[in-house]
């Protein structure tokens, strides 16, 4: 259960790291499958890939009882509301960033957008098509659940303090169709510049669990040992509502208020 102190983080800051959330027994064996699906040895750096993999679509054991711990859900029911989000199966995408000083695309600033924007047939999905809008369609939370011990030179996650309540001001005009993903991360690059940094370390069961509109962005990694990090979005079991007859807002919801200055 988070204490009062960590929900105003949350709407203030944007972000609360829960320690322990899930066993470093149950990150061993997530790590275990990862390295079997990369086909690498983790004893053997010759293996290894250079500098970052995407993988996605962990739905075994390992991975549904990291992101389903009762610490994990008291903390949802906490920020999101009880029975306004959907469990997980599987824990979505994950980044493995392995020792290098070389950059990513994912390095550059951004929020990771929540639905799908023009359709593009047969062709390839353009995730950078996708959009987010003020109501954060098809996102409850932002989550960084970390697979392995993070520390300053692995590579952490790179977090703009109380930068989404610069994105609720950004999107807030746009209206329901939101902006799309290229043109998100120009703006939130552009306006978010003076907030101060944080940094995602931490022990491997430590999860972030961040607002859909808090600016991140990743880096070189300059450790020794790969970081293995899952990045799923909580489904919202039903949409935010900005404007509650009974007032009976989520912190997720307060927070995007507060950036609009309605609360």
């Amino acid at each position: 259960m988070l204490d009062d102190a960590q929900v105003r983080a949350f709407i203030e800051e944007g972000f609360v790291h829960i320690e322990g959330a899930f066993s470093a027994e149950i990150a061993a064996e997530c790590r275990a499958i990862i390295w079997r699906d990369i086909d690498a040895d983790p004893n053997d750096p010759r293996t290894w890939p250079r500098p970052v993999i995407g993988l996605g679509g962990h739905a075994e054991e390992p991975f549904r009882l990291a992101a389903n711990t009762p610490p994990l859900h008291a903390a949802f029911d906490t920020l999101v509301g009880p029975g306004r989000w959907v469990p997980r199966t599987d824990l979505g995408g994950f980044v493995v960033r392995f020792p290098s000083d070389k950059a990513a695309v994912v390095d550059g600033w951004h929020i990771d957008v929540s639905f799908p924007g023009d359709d593009p047939g047969d062709g390839p999905v353009d995730y950078m098509t996708w959009r987010a809008n003020v109501e954060s369609k098809g996102c409850a939370l932002r989550m960084f659940f970390l697979f392995s011990d993070v520390g300053e030179d692995d590579a952490p996650t790179r977090l703009r303090v109380g930068s989404h309540l610069d994105t609720a001001r950004i999107l807030e005009p746009e209206g329901e169709a939101g902006l799309d993903a290229r043109e998100l991360a120009r703006r939130v690059s552009a306006t978010g510049a003076h907030r101060p940094l944080a940094y995602a370390t931490g022990r491997a069961g430590d999860v972030y669990l961040c607002h859909p509109f808090l600016v991140h962005a990743g880096q070189p990694h300059r450790g020794t040992l790969p970081r293995f990090l899952g990045q799923p979005k909580l489904d919202p079991a039903r949409p935010f509502r900005l404007d509650r007859a009974d007032g009976a807002y989520s912190p997720v919801e307060i927070a995007i208020r507060r950036g609009l200055g309605r609360s």
